[in-house]
């Protein structure tokens, strides 16, 4: 096939999950034969063509700037797309409704297939609801509108809508419940060559984890919905446990956060290089994840069960799909931070060989590229055969170009 994707993130340029599963995929499609061209935005200092291989192609031409993506991306990934239109694309691909905004009108005569990661209208809303009033909160409240319009357009004109966990598949069913009944089950991955146990003993000692300390460990960038202020909270109830070394990694914190978390004994280590990042995964005794809305999927869980590390996360989300099959236990009773302390201490104390080997395995089967890769390509060989086309610029309402 020769398949177009358009994704708001590219890593690693950026290191979120969008980021990741965009990339992976890409290049996974790439590895086994097809032909890929990409769709993504610039980075300083970059070309704006490279070949990635002999089969992907990847042109950074997304805007970065002042003029918030939202409304950037769909004019500017239209531009380009047209540019491509007698590409002869069996597929096209959209990892976010933004830039599938931008295909709906861009005269590609292919398929649409919508990842629908997340629904970014209602993270908008939950971050208007957890911030006071000031440049944030208008900011989610401006964007919230064109946000939902543009998941609508984009659920309505694929030939395909992917989600990534149930959690997803119910939050798309409550925007439309007809596009959550069709939806395809796909599964986010990890590298797991990458992530890996070996050489545990080597990333403690070059992290300068004592053989004594029993590592709990975080990465995530700092968003209300995170529920960081929770692990500084939840650090205070554990003040007991004075083996117990906790670490957040994750660029943008705040400086309240940080005095909450300096006050409560908790490490930040700020954005991490990301050839560390497996280092410290494989590091710890223990990975923590707070969140307390909107996990649709979870990466950095993957990471950590590739990496032989157990997973404390909230019931949140698709945190419970993860953890309930591998052991029910490290799924907390809650968010609030007595939860949080909770399931720490239980999971501290499950964190045995034997369970670190069971994660490893678990990751492997369920959660590595190899065994997921297929049932991606063979969504996009069936929206390839629908023969159904992105819907016509005058199909959809405009978008002011202000590039």
């Amino acid at each position: 096939m020769r398949i177009l994707v358009a994704t708001d993130q590219w890593f690693p340029d950026h290191v979120g999950g969008v980021a990741r599963v965009a990339t992976d995929t890409a290049r996974g499609w790439a590895s086994v034969g097809h032909e890929v061209v990409v769709i993504a935005p610039r980075r300083a200092g970059s070309p704006r063509e490279s070949s990635q291989d002999d089969r992907l192609t990847l042109h950074r031409v997304l805007p970065r700037g002042r003029l918030p993506q939202t409304f950037s991306d769909p004019v500017a990934t239209r531009r380009f797309a047209s540019q491509l239109a007698d590409g002869g694309f069996d597929v096209v691909v959209a990892h976010c409704s933004t830039t599938a905004r931008g295909l709906l009108g861009s005269g590609i005569e292919a398929p649409l297939v919508y990842v629908f990661h997340a629904s970014a209208a209602a993270e908008a809303r939950h971050r208007r609801g957890m911030v006071s009033p000031g440049r944030d909160w208008l900011s989610a409240a401006l964007l919230e509108r064109p946000l939902r319009r543009f998941t609508a357009d984009a659920v309505a004109a694929a030939a395909s809508v992917l989600v990534l966990s149930e959690f997803s598949r119910r939050v798309l069913s409550d925007l439309s419940l007809p596009a959550g009944q069709r939806a395809v089950s796909v599964s986010g991955a990890v590298d797991t060559d990458r992530f890996t146990p070996a050489g545990r003993d080597e990333a403690r000692v070059l992290l300068g984890v004592g053989p004594d300390t029993r590592l709990v460990f975080t990465v995530r960038r700092y968003e209300p919905r995170m529920g960081l202020e929770n692990v500084a909270a939840a650090a205070r109830l554990l003040g007991d446990l004075a083996d117990v070394r906790i670490v957040v990694a994750g660029g943008g914190q705040p400086r309240e956060f940080e005095r909450l978390a300096r006050d409560a004994g908790v490490e930040l280590l700020g954005r991490v290089p990301d050839d560390l990042l497996p280092a410290w995964h494989r590091a710890a005794d223990l990975f923590l994840l707070p969140t307390i809305a909107y996990e649709g999927f979870g990466l950095v869980t993957a990471e950590a069960l590739a990496s032989g590390t157990p997973v404390v996360g909230t019931p949140v989300g698709a945190t419970p799909e993860l953890l309930e099959p591998l052991e029910p236990r490290l799924v907390a009773s809650g968010t609030d931070a007595r939860a949080l302390a909770k399931a720490v201490r239980a999971g501290l104390e499950l964190a045995t060989p034997e369970l670190r080997r069971r994660c490893r395995s678990y990751a492997l089967e369920r959660l590595s590229w190899t065994t997921v890769l297929p049932a991606w390509e063979r969504a996009l060989e069936a929206a390839s055969r629908t023969g159904r086309v992105p819907v016509r610029a005058h199909a959809v309402s405009d978008v002011p170009d202000r590039t």
